[in-house]
């Protein structure tokens, strides 16, 4: 598998560092003919509201539900911020510390829009296996809900590579750096052209039994588990509501909920807070 299609990424570390063509496995993409360029963050959000599920609810939590325009905006808002007040390029990689919460949510997707490599990371890790992950994806840049800060800037000092940490309000008060930044950007945001084949997400293990080894996403895989999965196994329809229990920054968790866009219809969810080659 080693004919991708174009990249997007200025930033070219994920792509670099793929492993080699004679490693990959043999995988069946027939059916998912995904054009050369696509964003999975637009795809969830703003496109759903051009396909007229605007004001359908898209998210439920923290005493309110959103609507997938609210939530195409509030995300569209962020975006802006990451690429005018703190120079995200296309491909770095972002680190977000969060439990789940819906800013979460937005911060995922805002960075995706913006064309950055996004990084969740579990909220109870502590600077030593944060700066493992930092040191191995090379971040440079991480969005931190403010009260898991500690940590986090504790990684930040010793890091040649993670230079800017930004707060964020996982509350429903928005009252962070970031959510100040974004106060005043438009709700229209052109998000990065990104190729279906860049690296949209990498998933960490724990590192429970060595050093942490992330897997690697493109985008065209976040956007299978919803046209695949969702729809062909679990037959996704538009009344049907997700819980997730379980901490987002696991993968298998965020198939779970975040990219269940049935491709005929919007789903909602619900939730309870709870490998590079280099």
């Amino acid at each position: 598998m080693a004919n991708l299609g174009p990249s997007g990424h200025i930033d070219s570390f994920t792509r670099d560092n793929l492993p080699k063509p004679g490693e990959w496995p043999q995988i069946e993409l027939s059916g998912f003919d995904y054009p050369d360029w696509i964003n999975a963050g637009a795809e969830l959000t703003d496109h759903m509201v051009e396909r007229g599920f605007g004001d359908r609810n898209a998210l439920v939590g923290n005493g309110r539900a959103r609507t997938y325009k609210e939530l195409s905006d509030w995300t569209n808002r962020l975006a802006h911020a990451l690429v005018e007040d703190y120079g995200v390029k296309p491909g770095n990689r972002v680190l977000i510390r969060s439990a789940n919460n819906p800013a979460m949510v937005a911060c995922w997707l805002a960075a995706t829009k913006a064309g950055a490599v996004v990084v969740n990371s579990m909220p109870m890790l502590r600077a030593g296996e944060l700066t493992k992950i930092i040191d191995k994806a090379e971040i440079s840049h991480a969005l931190c809900d403010t009260r898991l800060m500690d940590e986090l800037v504790s990684a930040a000092k010793g890091s040649k590579h993670l230079n800017t940490v930004i707060g964020f309000d996982g509350t429903a008060n928005h009252d962070a750096e970031l959510d100040r930044a974004a106060l005043t950007k438009p709700v229209r945001f052109d998000a990065i052209r990104t190729g279906r084949d860049d690296v949209a997400l990498l998933g960490f293990t724990s590192g429970s039994t060595g050093e942490p080894k992330a897997t690697m996403h493109f985008h065209r895989d976040l956007l299978i588990i919803a046209d695949g999965y969702a729809r062909e196994v679990l037959g996704v329809t538009p009344e049907d509501v997700f819980v997730a229990r379980r901490h987002w920054p696991l993968p298998s968790a965020l198939a779970g909920w975040r990219c269940f866009r049935c491709a005929s219809a919007p789903r909602r969810c619900c939730w309870r807070t709870p490998r590079l080659r280099t």
